[in-house]
Formats: structure tokens, C-alpha cells, sequence
């Protein structure tokens, strides 16, 4: 038998097995991925006292800026560029009954409205794919954290895995600056800064795993892509292009990370700017 025969052999004598053999059942078994409030033990492994200054840099619709003063008792003060989101994060915390200690202003992470040395630690979820200046961003945080101040970041990389069109089309939908994709870039942006990394963890997909097995977030989001694509023009036309694209761009996002093509990371950074 030839070499490709051989080859085609083992693929068969697999094939199967793949599907129902002894052994493989183990990829049935969840691997016990944590839930998104693994952030918040990053945080509180910080001993931050009660009442701290906090900054939620892109804080969106207030749901971490909320959370952050509920579990800690943190002063928090969430910044965005998009007044919509202010306005939903501003009812939210008065629904909370956290008016007092959650307060919302316009402002985006290279441009925070605020003077020198004002903040004890920056939280920053998702957002710096999206940054155009990332340097004057992490210079922007540093400048406002006080000496020895504390930075959380989550943010999601490109792999080896992901193909240069696949990246190119994730970032036309989704507003993010290609460079923001990559690990030495990033790392760099924030070291010219004057971060220093005091911890750095790969997560890869432990959180899509988590809303899978939570909810079937990402199962479902899979069956609405692939009917998305066998019936493009009727749900363009319902949906509109923009937000096709903007949707399918979203839930790519989802399964790319499921396939290793994205990863996601927390880090926490140490101001030194001031030091």
C-alpha cells in the first residue's frame, strides 16, 4: 500500500473512534472553567483598601463600574466616549442605589478628564483593541493612577491560528486597530508607559467555555452565523448591512476564540511614571 494509502487507512481507523470510541468521552468533560468574576479576584487579591479611587477606563453601560463599588466599596468613576452608554450606566447605578459612590464623565483612555495622581487602581475590560494611541493610552492611565498605582487589564490576541483575512475582516466590523492584536505590541505600548507587569495570565477560552457550559451562549451564536451565511441576502436586508456585518463580526469573535484563533489574557500592571 502506498504512503497516502496508509495514511488514508489511519484517518478511517480514527474517524469513528473520534466520534464514539473509549477514551475520547473525556473531551465531554468540562475542564471547570472559571466565570467572568475571575476578574475580581485579580482585583481583590490587590488588599486595595475600601474606598479607594478607581477608574473603569470604557466603562460602557456601568455594569463592572457598579460592581467594582458594590463588592469593594470602591469609589468608582467610569469613563466612555459614547454618551448613550453614559446615559444607561447613570440609571443603572441610581437603580442600584449606588448614585453616591458611581459617578460617569465623557472620556476615553487617551484622553482621561482628570488631574495628576487622582486614581488608586484603572480597570480596563475590553477595550484596548479598540485604542487608536495606545501609548498615549497607557501614558493617559499613568498619569492619573498615583504612585505605585494599580492597572487590571483584559484584552484578547490574535494567535498563530488566525489568518491575515480573518483578522482583516474582525477589525473593519469591530472598530479595532490591527496592531492592538498583538502581544509584543501591546506589551511594549504599555512598558514605554511606565507599566511593569507584576502578573500576567493566559486564559485563551476559558471564558467562551464558560458561557457555553453556563448557558450554550456560544452554540447558539454558531447556528445564528451559519444561517446568517446560507441565507446572506434576506437577512441583510432584514437586518441591515451594517449591523450584518457588525453581528457576524461578533459572533466570529465568539467561535474564533473556541478555535485558538483569539486568545484572551488578564494582566495586572504596576505604575512606575511617578516612581
Amino acid at each position: 500500500m502506498s504512503g497516502e494509502g496508509e495514511k488514508l487507512k489511519g484517518v478511517y481507523e480514527h474517524l469513528w473512534l473520534a466520534h464514539r470510541g473509549a477514551g475520547y468521552d473525556k473531551l465531554d468533560r468540562s475542564l471547570n472553567p472559571r466565570p467572568p468574576e475571575m476578574l475580581y479576584d485579580v482585583v481583590g487579591g490587590l488588599n486595595l483598601a475600601a474606598h479607594s479611587a478607581v477608574l473603569d477606563v470604557g466603562c460602557g453601560k456601568g455594569n463592572h463600574t457598579c460592581e467594582l463599588a458594590r463588592r469593594f466599596s470602591f469609589r468608582v468613576t467610569g469613563i466612555d466616549p459614547v454618551d448613550a452608554n453614559l446615559g444607561i450606566a447613570r440609571d443603572a447605578a441610581a437603580q442600584q442605589g449606588l448614585a453616591g459612590r458611581v459617578v460617569f464623565a465623557k472620556g476615553g483612555m487617551e484622553s482621561v478628564p482628570f488631574e495628576d495622581a487622582t486614581f488608586d487602581l484603572a480597570w480596563c475590560r475590553d477595550v484596548l483593541v479598540h485604542v487608536r494611541d495606545l501609548r498615549r493610552g497607557f501614558g493617559e492611565c499613568g498619569r492619573v493612577l498615583r504612585p505605585d498605582g494599580f492597572m487590571v487589564v483584559f484584552t484578547t490576541y490574535a494567535t498563530e491560528r488566525m489568518e491575515p483575512k480573518e483578522a482583516a475582516r474582525l477589525c473593519d466590523a469591530l472598530g479595532i486597530v490591527p496592531e492592538n492584536l498583538s502581544p509584543p505590541y501591546v506589551e511594549g505600548c504599555f512598558r514605554e508607559a511606565g507599566w511593569r507587569a507584576i502578573s500576567s495570565e493566559k486564559i485563551g477560552s476559558e471564558l467562551m467555555q464558560y458561557y457555553e457550559e453556563r448557558d450554550g451562549r456560544c452554540a447558539r451564536e454558531l447556528m445564528r452565523l451559519a444561517r446568517m451565511l446560507s441565507a446572506e441576502e434576506r437577512f441583510v436586508a432584514e437586518l441591515g448591512e451594517a449591523n450584518y456585518q457588525v453581528t457576524s463580526a461578533l459572533y466570529h469573535w465568539v467561535i474564533y476564540q473556541l478555535l485558538g484563533k483569539l486568545s484572551s489574557v488578564i494582566y495586572t500592571l504596576r505604575n512606575t511614571r511617578h516612581v
